[in-house]
């Protein structure tokens, strides 16, 4: 089965705080007036419809930043049928958060967040939302998972739940049973768009994180250190998951204090070493200029160092002096150099790649110069997330999607670099 990421919004032609002993009929009453229906008119002359919530009695409103692409007009309809233009506040495309304000103060309850951090598996939560533009519609489920990664961005981190969730339910909320928000509904795994039960929403300390920065700046600034990181496996009884660097960008604050690429990092203060998403979503959510202490090892010596987080260069607006430097191969460098990675070759593609069973893809550690993959700008430290638009599991499960397209001579390959996701589509080599 073929399942895309389908963005919960609904494209028209223009013509066209509460107590846990409640019942949930009137906890939902009482939400529901938070929630609003949110009518994009886009500079192309198409409709966009979503749904969005009020967070502030000054008329403040949350929704996704997707919803409100291109927008040339916005307006915020409630469930009395009132209709307010709104105006836009700023957005935040790697989350997909999007801050409104109304002209007026709406008079609406706002809504409560909760601690997404305490959200569990199996909670029920229910669903607030504009489905298809028919107005505000609740559905229930529970969650399913969480820390998803859709690869929808760098700083996936989305709560999964099966609850009802449908074009149109874009940027409306996720309650928990008390009527608090745990997450905003962002996107949905469906072959045509329509519910299939795999619904992902932000989650709620992230959105306030986001939306406290909008609403005082109008963008949102994130720490940066310069580094790019991969799981590794200590020696030992315990064999705990480390982080080991494999690019360090020049002129960052990574550079200025001597790391270098190979060092095992044992603590950087407070962020979590779990995965190098989770390490890349806390670096980036920690104020510049904050000090981070780490200890590093490198040939079998712990090193201690100061490192200062300095702001995230803008993407369109890098000096050149800071801009990313090319990937080096881990095997090259730190004190696993004489054994590295356990890479497997793939002759067909001219590289050797090692399978992390973590994200559960293909890092590559190094390409023959003269590869289809190379010519096309791939390079060492990408990861293989998919093939043919299937996921990969594993060494045996690749060479099999190998052998299946080497009739056709091409391989359509999703790769994954620090700041992208793009489709390739190489040649493969005749291997006999």
């Amino acid at each position: 089965m073929k399942l895309i990421l389908a963005l919960l919004f609904f494209i028209l032609p223009i013509n066209s705080g509460l107590a846990q002993e409640r019942s949930l009929e009137d906890v939902i009453e009482e939400v529901n007036t938070s929630v609003l229906s949110v009518t994009v008119d886009t500079e192309a002359g198409e409709q966009a419809l979503g749904a969005g919530f009020i967070i502030g009695a000054d008329g403040y409103i949350v929704t996704n930043a997707h919803v409100v692409d291109d927008a040339k007009s916005i307006r915020a309809e409630t469930i009395y049928g009132d209709e307010y233009q709104v105006k836009l506040v700023g957005v935040d495309k790697k989350t997909d958060i999007a801050l409104l304000k109304a002209e007026h103060p709406l008079g609406l309850e706002p809504v409560h967040f909760a601690d997404s951090d305490n959200v569990r598996l199996g909670q029920a939560v229910f669903a607030i939302g504009n489905p298809y533009g028919l107005g505000n519609s609740v559905s229930g489920g529970i969650i399913s998972a969480k820390e998803r990664n859709i690869e929808k961005g760098a700083y996936d981190n989305f709560l999964q739940t099966d609850a009802a969730i449908n074009q149109g339910n874009s940027g409306g909320p996720l309650f928990n049973m008390n009527g608090e928000v745990v997450g905003v509904n962002t996107a949905i795994f469906s072959e045509q768009g329509e519910n299939m039960g795999l619904g992902f929403a932000t989650p709620s300390n992230m959105v306030q994180w986001v939306v406290e920065q909008l609403k005082a700046n109008g963008t949102v600034e994130r720490g940066w250190i310069g580094i790019s990181v991969r799981p590794v496996q200590t020696k030992g009884e315990d064999k705990a998951l480390q982080l080991a660097i494999t690019e360090i960008a020049e002129n960052s604050p990574a550079a200025e204090i001597n790391l270098k690429v190979g060092d095992i990092i044992e603590r950087l203060s407070n962020i979590s070493l779990q995965n190098p998403r989770i390490f890349s979503a806390e670096i980036a959510a920690t104020k510049p200029q904050t000090k981070l202490d780490a200890v590093v090892r490198r040939d079998d010596k712990l090193l201690k160092f100061q490192i200062e987080v300095a702001p995230m260069p803008q993407e369109d607006k890098t000096d050149k002096n800071r801009e990313i430097a090319p990937w080096q191969k881990f095997e090259d460098y730190g004190p696993d150099k004489d054994k590295p990675v356990n890479s497997t070759e793939f002759e067909q593609l001219g590289i050797s790649a090692y399978y992390d069973d973590i994200a559960q893809d293909f890092v590559i550690t190094s390409l023959k110069a003269d590869a289809d993959m190379a010519q096309k700008g791939v390079i060492a430290g990408n990861r293989i997330i998919a093939a043919d638009n299937k996921k990969i599991y594993g060494v045996e499960d690749f060479q099999t999607k190998l052998k299946q397209a080497a009739e056709k001579g091409q391989l359509e390959l999703k790769i994954k670099s620090e700041q992208n996701i793009d489709t390739v589509t190489v040649k493969l080599e005749n291997i006999k």
